[in-house]
């Protein structure tokens, strides 16, 4: 005759209890390895540029595809959305009613961060680009980078509490700076290095900012795996722009600067990763 344990009755009911206790765990596990995000702010150019100006590209851009991931609709903010991204927006705030610092400036005027909303500041593209061949380069690059600086500063004083920074490619690699001949691309090249470092600097100061998180987002390096190795990225042609092609299908560059949609959804597949790693 076999006995029966006091508790053996219950084990049916003490399996579902630790089954329960496990997936609870798991969720809030993911919870925190992917925040989830209410709202998404975006600060930019035409790179984040979701129809303000229009979008530069054959689809989605890649704070579209970024925002969707939380379930978020990400409308320009000319229509009363949170995108404020403008196409030819320069970070230098000398630049006109468009810059980033403009861009800021009339989204806090207007509203107070909320917790669990995210806030992009992807600018300095146009900066550079606008620099190349100047005199005042240096100086050029040097005032973007100040001027990202004091975004985020303000932001973070206003509550902010997630910041996504992403840094510049080497932007030699545009199809427009390669018509300029290698100098041209060398040039471009060592602003875009100058523009990181500096950057880099400047955001290490926030490391002890108490109730934010800034993450950055290292298109530098994306950019450079994808030169080396184009297959592996999904690509079959990452100099030529694809023109009036569709559906540009492996294509990096969808005209001499911006991006084909597919380059914009690894470009937010990478941002994923680093907000999902923090």
């Amino acid at each position: 005759m076999t006995s029966r344990l006091p508790w053996s009755s219950n084990l049916p009911g003490l399996i579902r209890s630790l089954i329960i206790v496990a997936a609870s765990a798991l969720m809030n596990l993911s919870a925190q390895a992917f925040p989830a995000f209410d709202h998404v702010v975006v600060f930019g150019d035409s790179l984040s540029d979701n129809g303000n100006a229009g979008r530069a590209s054959n689809g989605p851009v890649w704070v579209e595809h970024l925002a969707t991931r939380f379930g978020v609709t990400l409308k320009p903010s000319r229509t009363g959305g949170s995108n404020f991204a403008v196409g030819g927006a320069r970070l230098d705030p000398r630049s006109g009613t468009t810059s980033l610092r403009a861009q800021a400036r009339s989204y806090l005027r207007a509203s107070r961060p909320q917790r669990r909303t995210l806030h992009i500041v992807y600018g300095g593209g146009n900066d550079l680009l606008a620099a190349l061949g100047q005199p005042q380069a240096v100086a050029m690059v040097d005032t973007a980078v100040a001027s990202l600086r004091s975004i985020v500063a303000d932001l973070a004083r206003r509550g902010a509490t997630d910041i996504l920074v992403p840094n510049l490619p080497a932007i030699g690699i545009t199809p427009a700076v390669r018509a300029q001949g290698r100098q041209a691309v060398e040039a471009a090249n060592k602003l875009a290095e100058r523009f990181n470092r500096a950057l880099d600097q400047e955001l290490s100061g926030f490391a002890g900012h108490t109730g934010l998180r800034l993450y950055r987002l290292d298109v530098w390096q994306l950019a450079e795996r994808v030169s080396a190795d184009p297959a592996a990225a999904g690509f079959v042609d990452i100099t030529t722009p694809c023109g009036q092609r569709r559906p540009c299908e492996g294509y990096l560059f969808w005209d001499d600067i911006h991006p084909t949609t597919q380059a914009h959804r690894r470009l937010a597949e990478a941002a994923a990763q680093v907000l999902e790693t923090r």
